[in-house]
């Protein structure tokens, strides 16, 4: 291949930044040093917007800069086709993508590193990677000291588990991940204390109604976060000390447990229901830090949607899900987002849906693993939902532990999960666009009939041997995404699938759209790198009026069909 890689030299560009698209070419192959042109084309949705062209001399790396704003959108992603020619003879092409933001939580592709050993100073190939696949925010896992202490008090230490690392290392990732435009959030658990903090501060211990202290992993204390307690002060000015050393945000952990317990604080016994107190410890967080004079991104841990409708509301720049059993369908996964966006809030919605059959204990066949994979990131997207999943050099989470992640070294599959994210890059504003309303139960499936489908089984509901119907509108478009369970039996997004949905062809599609339609297109991130494909498509008479008729060519695991009709 002459073009070995093509991205963006950050994950992300704020409104009014300068754009680049790095190009490596490997000049060796060529056959002749001349009549090599490459070409750059830059894609708003399916209009060419900017196109550059330049010949090609005996050059390793090829550069493209230029600047597009967002103008009115919050958001904007953008598709870029690289082609080289000789001649006029199309010798091959390599996409990628990238957005414009006004704000970088509005699309927060959240992703983690954990190594910070010695050996990981000056190796910066874990950010390297991470920027080819837009991670944007990055958390920082079990970088720290103590839980109850962030910071160390040497250059080298252990971590709580005993692992050597290098406070230094940790500063080189942050700068690191800066120059890609990536935001570092420091994992700090809300209430977390070790033996040698918790035996000087047992009054600020949380107890069970069995007048046992609470513990988590057996080293662990929970410490009691109201703020009648000094831990409250305590940990956040742990967290201004790690917003001091360098990190942009923190993201404030809990485990789930205890809902309710018992605070002996001064000897009084008061009970403590800990959905009433995380609000405030977050609230007061960040102003806290920025009475402090430093700007911060905050990032708290609803785990397993607990407690959700407390937290949403608070000072935290994104909504965040640790998701577990019972939750465990592709429908638990659209239903945790769904349910967020319901609130009407403008916080973007990340799931940690860890992929547990890529677990060493698990002996999944790898491929099953990679099934299963993909049908779950293709159900969370198309849900208005981001996944944290991706870090490391190509590592992937496949439990709470993050040190214990798989590396994928399968360059198929590390091209397919790019692609995915190239697409939701160049798509956002119809995945995560704060003005879409989701229409999906009450447009399609039994007695409504605004949209219907035929050429396989459809369920706005996901169901197996079916495809999953989610439909969406937003000014100007009307939006179908297409997930395809044809075939697949099981439908826990964390088991292992034996193979992929059934390849479907020739779908037809009716849908009553009172508007007047422009155009309709279709795009998917399993075939032609993503790039939209216009359909054409005719008027049809519907019960209810006019309606259009339009063929979707095929489907493998996800379609994004758009419509788009006169504002």
């Amino acid at each position: 291949m002459l073009i070995k890689d093509v991205y963006p030299s950050k994950t992300q560009y704020l409104n009014g930044e300068n754009i680049k698209i790095i190009v490596e070419l490997s000049n060796k192959e060529f056959k002749s040093k001349s009549g090599y042109i490459i070409k750059c084309d830059i894609f708003h949705l399916n209009d060419r917007i900017l196109q550059f062209e330049s010949d090609l001399k005996n050059e390793e790396l090829k550069e493209f800069e230029f600047n597009v704003n967002c103008d009115n959108e919050s958001m904007a992603g953008f598709g870029v086709n690289v082609s080289l020619f000789n001649g006029n003879e199309l010798i091959e092409d390599a996409t990628t993508s990238f957005d414009v933001v006004k704000n970088s939580m509005y699309a927060p592709r959240y992703g983690f590193i954990s190594d910070f050993f010695e050996s990981d100073k000056d190796d910066y190939s874990d950010l390297i990677e991470m920027n080819k696949y837009h991670i944007n925010l990055v958390q920082f896992y079990d970088w720290m000291y103590r839980h109850h202490e962030l910071i160390p008090p040497t250059e080298r230490f252990k971590d709580p588990l005993g692992r050597d690392l290098s406070i230094n290392v940790v500063k080189q990732k942050i700068l690191k991940a800066h120059e890609y435009g990536m935001k570092a959030m420091a994992y700090g658990a809300v209430y977390g204390s070790e033996s040698e903090f918790f035996e000087k501060h047992k009054d600020w211990a949380l107890l069970n109604n069995n007048d046992e202290y609470y513990e988590f992993a057996n080293f662990i204390y929970i410490m009691d976060i109201s703020k009648e307690c000094e831990w409250h002060q305590h940990i956040i000015k742990e967290f201004l000390n790690a917003i001091k050393f360098g990190f942009d945000g923190i993201h404030m952990d809990q485990y789930g447990f205890p809902k309710e317990a018992v605070s002996m604080k001064d000897g009084l016994k008061r009970l403590r229901r800990l959905k009433d107190d995380f609000p405030e410890l977050i609230n007061d967080a960040k102003s806290y830090i920025e009475n402090n004079g430093y700007d911060v991104k905050l990032i708290f841990n609803a785990v397993n949607n607990w407690p959700i409708d407390s937290v949403i509301d608070s000072k935290q720049d994104a909504v965040y899900i640790e998701v577990w059993p019972p939750n465990d369908t592709y429908q638990d996964l659209y239903n945790l987002i769904a349910n967020v966006k319901k609130h009407g809030t403008t916080k973007q919605v990340i799931l940690a849906a860890y992929m547990k059959p890529f677990s060493k204990s698990e002996n999944t066949n790898i491929e099953y693993a990679e099934n299963a994979t993909i049908l779950t990131m293709a159900s969370i997207f198309a849900s208005g939902g981001f996944h944290l999943l991706l870090g490391e050099e190509n590592g992937i989470l496949t439990e709470g532990y993050y040190p214990n992640y798989f590396k994928i070294s399968d360059k198929r599959f590390i091209c397919e999960l790019r692609n995915y994210y190239d697409f939701i890059v160049s798509y956002e504003e119809l995945l995560y666009g704060f003005d879409i309303i989701d229409d999906t139960m009450t447009y399609t499936g039994g007695i409504n009939e605004e949209y219907v489908f035929k050429g396989a089984k459809f369920s706005p509901i996901a169901k197996e041997d079916s495809v999953w119907t989610i439909i969406k509108e937003k000014p100007g478009y009307k939006i179908i995404n297409l997930i395809n369970f044809t075939g697949v039996k099981n439908m826990n997004w964390n088991e292992g699938k034996e193979k992929r949905p059934n390849l479907l062809r020739d779908i037809e599609v009716v849908a009553l759209v009172v508007e007047d339609v422009k155009e309709v297109f279709v795009a998917s991130p399993d075939i032609n790198h993503g790039h939209p494909q216009k359909i054409s498509y005719e008027y049809v008479t519907h019960e209810q009026g006019r309606a259009i008729r339009f063929i979707i060519p095929e489907l493998y695991i996800w379609d994004l069909v758009y419509i788009t009709v006169e504002v």
